[in-house]
């Protein structure tokens, strides 16, 4: 009789704690939390950047020394033509393309101004790298030409291992990283901090002109420009698998510091009978 009364009182629920566990949960529940909001945070940047993008594609071109003193130029179509600096070409490492790792290609140009002039970087597109590292792409020849594309600027700091040391007077220049302040100091001018993206454009016959030149075709490189790298899709993905890790390490915690699993199971075996 006695066991059967003391079984049908009910467990009150009461605290016990796990010191060792107590902290881990301390620890790392704050940074899945972060690591959520982080996350839905770089969603809504790609989504503000793939919203800029597509508010400008289909935009008329305007003349690029028209917009140059301008302060916000992300995705503004615009066409140009300049003097470029063939020699001095910089090689943008690790772009890797239908698996294949190369570079792209980067050269200076200089704008003709009312009573100045302004230099900034053309991004002619991706080339191949060879089976060699040490074995540079032949870089196709470039004439002088009117350039269609689209001004961008990185929305974030390219993250690199180490700081890079840029040997003088050789070129091509293999790059980790766009630095537009470090490349205008390599060059001893300033450079506009929009990159030019060349377009691709079709010409009069209908064949694709991946560099967006009216020049030779030995110039074409190629194109076709990733605006992100990962969707604020997926980015939201991320977010709910951490705000999940959060919660899952919340109720272990719980669990493993009081007594909830006997107070659970013994309160339901009382209402059972």
């Amino acid at each position: 009789m006695d066991d059967e009364l003391q079984s049908q009182q009910a467990v009150l629920f009461h605290w016990q704690w796990n010191i060792k566990l107590l902290w881990f949960a301390l620890i790392f529940l704050p940074i899945t939390v972060t690591l959520g909001f982080w996350q839905l945070q770089r969603a809504e940047q790609k989504q503000d950047i793939l919203t800029a993008q597509q508010q400008r594609v289909g935009t008329a071109e305007v003349a690029i020394e028209a917009v140059l003193t301008e302060p916000e130029n992300q995705f503004r179509n615009v066409v140009g033509r300049g003097d470029i600096d063939k020699h001095r070409v910089f090689l943008l490492d690790n772009r890797v393309r239908h698996g294949r790792p190369g570079y792209e290609v980067l050269v200076p140009m200089k704008l003709k101004m009312s009573d100045s002039t302004q230099w900034l970087l053309v991004n002619r597109g991706w080339l191949a790298g060879g089976l060699y590292r040490s074995v540079l792409p032949k870089i196709p020849s470039l004439e002088a030409g009117e350039i269609h594309g689209y001004l961008y600027r990185s929305p974030g700091k390219s993250i690199v291992l180490k700081d890079e040391t840029w040997p003088k007077n050789q070129w091509p220049l293999v790059i980790q990283a766009i630095d537009v302040g470090k490349i205008s100091d390599h060059l001893g001018f300033d450079v506009y901090p929009y990159i030019l993206r060349v377009a691709e454009q079709h010409d009069s016959h209908g064949q694709i002109d991946g560099f967006g030149l009216n020049s030779d075709k030995t110039a074409v490189l190629e194109t076709g420009w990733t605006v992100i790298n990962v969707q604020p899709e997926k980015h939201i993905a991320y977010a709910v698998q951490w705000f999940l890790m959060a919660l899952a390490l919340l109720v272990l915690t719980i669990f493993a510091n009081s007594n909830l699993s006997e107070f659970l199971g013994r309160n339901k075996q009382g209402d059972q009978k």
